[in-house]
C-alpha cells in the first residue's frame, strides 16, 4: 500500500508530484524545520481506497492521489506529537483526527460525513478546495480553507486561505448549545464543551458521538 522513502526521495516526490500553484504556496508559508522531516517518510502513488480506518504510516505521509476511507483517518502514531499528513487529491472518510503539532495539507476538496477534529495546539489544517463535515472541533485552531466550507455543528470555524482577522471566516450553522444537543457525549466543565482527545478516542472505539 505505502512505501517507505528516505526523506530525500520524499522531498524529490513532493516536488515532482501534480500539485496545484495554491497548495505550493501554502506549504511554502511553513517551515518545518529540520526536526520535522528528519524520521521517517511514506508514499503512496495514486488513488488510496482503504476499508476501516486509516493510521498514518509514517511521521511524513504523502498520498499522491486521491483518498477514501471508510472510518477515521488517524494521524496518531508511535510519536509523542507532530507529523506530515499531505494529500494530492480529493479526501473522502468518515472522521478526520489530527495531532498536536501535525500539519495537514490537502490539495482538493475535504468531505467527512461525521467529526474533523482539529483542536490540537501547535498544528495546522490547510484544504486547498472545500470543506463539508457534519462536526467541527477546533476550539482556538481554525481551519484554512481555500472554496469555502459547510459545516453543520461545531465549536470552532473556517478561515479563507491567508485571511487575516475575520476575513473569510466561515462558522457552523448551528451554535454551541445546538452543537451539545446533536453529540451523545456530555461536555466538560472547563472552557470548551469538548475535548478532541476524549471524541477521538470515542471514535477509534467504533462507538457513536452522534445522537
Amino acid at each position: 500500500m505505502f512505501r517507505t522513502v528516505s526523506l530525500d526521495a520524499f522531498d524529490d516526490l513532493l516536488a515532482a508530484a501534480p500539485a496545484s500553484p495554491a497548495f505550493r504556496e501554502e506549504f511554502a508559508r511553513y517551515d518545518f524545520g529540520h526536526d520535522r522531516l528528519s524520521i521517517d517518510a511514506a508514499v503512496h502513488d495514486g488513488p488510496l481506497n482503504i476499508k476501516g480506518a486509516l493510521r498514518t504510516p509514517a511521521f511524513c505521509t504523502l498520498v499522491i492521489g486521491d483518498l477514501d476511507v471508510e472510518r477515521e483517518i488517524d494521524l496518531r502514531s508511535s510519536y509523542d506529537a507532530g507529523g506530515l499528513f499531505i494529500v494530492l487529491g480529493d479526501v473522502r472518510c468518515q472522521h478526520f483526527i489530527s495531532e498536536y503539532d501535525a500539519a495537514v495539507f490537502i490539495d482538493g476538496d475535504l468531505q467527512a460525513g461525521g467529526a474533523v477534529l482539529i483542536a490540537y495546539s501547535d498544528s495546522s489544517f490547510s484544504v486547498i478546495g472545500s470543506m463539508r463535515a457534519r462536526l467541527l472541533i477546533g476550539n482556538d485552531m481554525c481551519a484554512s480553507v481555500g472554496s469555502g466550507a459547510i459545516l453543520d455543528y461545531g465549536i470552532g470555524y473556517c478561515a479563507a486561505l491567508g485571511s487575516e482577522g475575520a476575513s473569510g471566516i466561515v462558522k457552523p450553522r448551528y451554535d454551541r448549545n445546538a452543537t451539545i444537543e446533536a453529540l451523545i457525549p456530555k461536555p466538560g466543565s472547563g472552557g470548551y464543551p469538548y475535548d478532541a482527545d476524549d471524541l477521538a478516542d470515542l471514535i477509534r472505539t467504533g462507538k457513536p458521538i452522534f445522537r
